[in-house]
């Protein structure tokens, strides 16, 4: 899983830069052509009823629309030319999400790279929202990324030091784990392979109706075994010999994973979309939007394959 193409769907907001940034340092360490695409939201003429309103309208579209293709001609400056790509499409207030699908179907992006805040308004792309529902529909890998930067202030480089993948040993935390080693080996940096033993709190009730709660434990074998369990997955999957360390916790898996991002200052989460299922189960998936909103590091998102069956 080598990114070969890499997206940035921006609304020129400072979220949508910061994204950026990521996205062509991961450009140039894979050698990734960089496509850069805007949304122009697509007004319904219907509703005025009046030839003049529709002129205007369209008038005020082209403006829109070529204003973004020379705000995106700027954008990365630094790269060749010909290592760049740029698109408008129009779409209508709620089909944003499905404009990126397309391009990323019709260019065989490898990689999307977004904020997770953008500009709000009518007329403009609201990345969190939009974020959200492409990682669910599955139809790629993407790397949100969250701007914290204050104004003023000079953004960091980007450098992926330490990187971790939360590991449930499900084919999807196999897939995910493949781009994490990748991605590791690219900036030389230590990978840390995470498995939670979750402890769940659920309902009970009595033979009288009286409610209760019980917390379902992991099989203690498989925490024991955990360990060692992850370092030969970690050789099973293939792909580049990179550093790597492996950790247990326990506790709730997705503020788990965000709480060991934080202490460890990890600068990359890889983790899947999906997981395995089961009352005493890591389920990754019903995590992944909990971390991807609270993460202190960016979060690359793996579906379990680039045909998975969207989501919504």
């Amino acid at each position: 899983m080598t990114p070969r193409r890499i997206l940035v769907p921006t609304d020129f907001s400072p979220s949508a830069e910061a994204a950026l940034a990521h996205a062509v340092s991961l450009a140039d360490r894979f050698r990734a052509p960089l496509h850069l695409l805007h949304v122009v939201h697509q007004t319904n003429t219907d509703l005025y009823g009046l030839g003049d309103a529709e002129v205007h309208i369209d008038r005020l579209r082209e403006e829109a629309e070529s204003s973004a293709r020379a705000r995106l001609a700027d954008l990365a400056p630094g790269m060749a030319a010909q290592a760049v790509h740029t698109a408008v499409a129009r779409r209508s207030e709620g089909g944003v999400v499905d404009a990126i699908e397309e391009y990323v179907l019709d260019s065989a992006i490898d990689l999307v790279v977004m904020g997770t805040h953008g500009r709000q308004g009518l007329g403009r792309l609201m990345l969190g929202s939009v974020a959200n529902r492409l990682v669910r529909r599955g139809v790629a890998p993407v790397l949100t990324v969250r701007h914290e930067k204050e104004e003023g202030e000079t953004a960091a480089p980007v450098a992926y030091d330490s990187i971790l993948a939360p590991i449930d040993f499900s084919d999807h935390s196999k897939t995910a784990l493949r781009l994490s080693k990748e991605v590791t080996a690219q900036y030389e940096a230590t990978q840390h392979l995470l498995f939670v033993a979750e402890k769940r709190v659920l309902p009970t009730f009595s033979d009288t109706g009286i409610p209760g709660v019980s917390v379902v434990e992991m099989d203690p074998e498989i925490v024991a075994n955990a360990e060692e369990a992850l370092d030969e997955l970690n050789a099973s999957v293939g792909g580049p010999e990179v550093t790597t360390a492996q950790h247990l916790e326990e506790g709730d898996v997705a503020q788990t994973i965000i709480d060991f991002a934080d202490a460890r200052e990890a600068d990359l989460i890889v983790m899947a979309t999906r997981g395995l299922t089961g009352i005493d189960r890591f389920v990754l998936g019903s995590n992944t939007e909990r971390v991807v909103r609270a993460a202190p590091c960016p979060v690359l998102t793996v579906p379990a394959s680039p045909d998975a069956a969207p989501e919504d």
